[in-house]
This record gives structure tokens, C-alpha cells and sequence, in this order.
């Protein structure tokens, strides 16, 4: 049981600071990729709707808050469903823009959140395990 816990651990862990990496290279050369963003919906078909276009330019700090709180472990369910939500959304929109690779990254970034979510019960070492939600702020 102790393993398992430290397993969990180190996976919310490394998978959070990933997520903050990744958004800071993103908001680095921030515009690179808003010019990636550009070139995926010139080439989509079922997403291709304005409310989304305006919108994604936000991803990166959107990861950047989810690594933040996987990292740290503040809410770590509400932000795990929220990650769930964000990486199936970024699969199926990358699929339609004709990018397997990527669509494979979040796919795969996709099920270690349903995996950590599903082994919540090993989250004993989270900042907030024990208190309620309304006790963090």
C-alpha cells in the first residue's frame, strides 16, 4: 500500500511539473504557437467554430494551472476532471486538424488524468486529502 501511495505520488507529481513545463516553453515563444494554433484550424472541419478559435490561445495557461495544482496537489479531483475535459477535447480537435502525433500526446496525457483520477484512493499525500475545499483558500 505505502508503494502505491508514493507511486501516486510521483506520477501526479512529474505529470503536473510536465504540464508546467510544457505551458511555459508554450508561453516562451507564445507566438509560435499561436501560428501552430492558426495552421491546425485552417485545416479542421467539425471544430472549426470562432468561440474555439478565440479561446484557445488560453491553453497553455489552462495547463499551466492544472500542472500547478497537480504539482502542488491542491484539489486534485476537481482539477483532474478539469484536465479530462481539456486533453479529450485537444485530442478529438487535433484529430480533425489532421495531427496524429499530437493527437496522440493529449490522448496520452488523456489517460494518466483518468488513471490518476480513477487511483484517487492512493492521494495521501495531496495537500488536500484530509480538509475540505472551502478550508484551502
Amino acid at each position: 500500500m505505502k508503494f502505491r501511495v508514493y507511486l501516486y505520488t510521483l506520477v501526479r507529481i512529474l505529470f503536473g511539473v510536465f504540464l508546467v513545463l510544457h505551458a511555459a516553453y508554450n508561453v516562451i515563444f507564445y507566438s509560435e504557437f499561436l501560428n501552430k494554433i492558426d495552421a491546425h484550424f485552417t485545416k479542421t472541419t467539425i471544430f472549426n467554430f470562432s468561440f474555439i478559435e478565440t479561446l484557445a490561445p488560453l491553453v497553455p495557461f489552462e495547463e499551466f494551472v492544472i500542472g500547478s495544482f497537480l504539482a502542488l496537489g491542491f484539489f486534485t479531483r476537481n482539477v483532474l476532471i478539469g484536465a479530462i475535459f481539456l486533453f479529450s477535447f485537444l485530442a478529438f480537435f487535433l484529430i480533425d486538424a489532421n495531427s496524429p502525433e499530437l493527437s496522440l500526446l493529449h490522448a496520452g496525457c488523456f489517460l494518466v488524468t483518468l488513471v490518476l483520477l480513477k487511483k484517487e484512493n492512493y492521494n495521501l499525500k495531496s495537500a488536500d486529502y484530509t480538509r475540505d475545499s472551502f478550508l484551502m483558500i
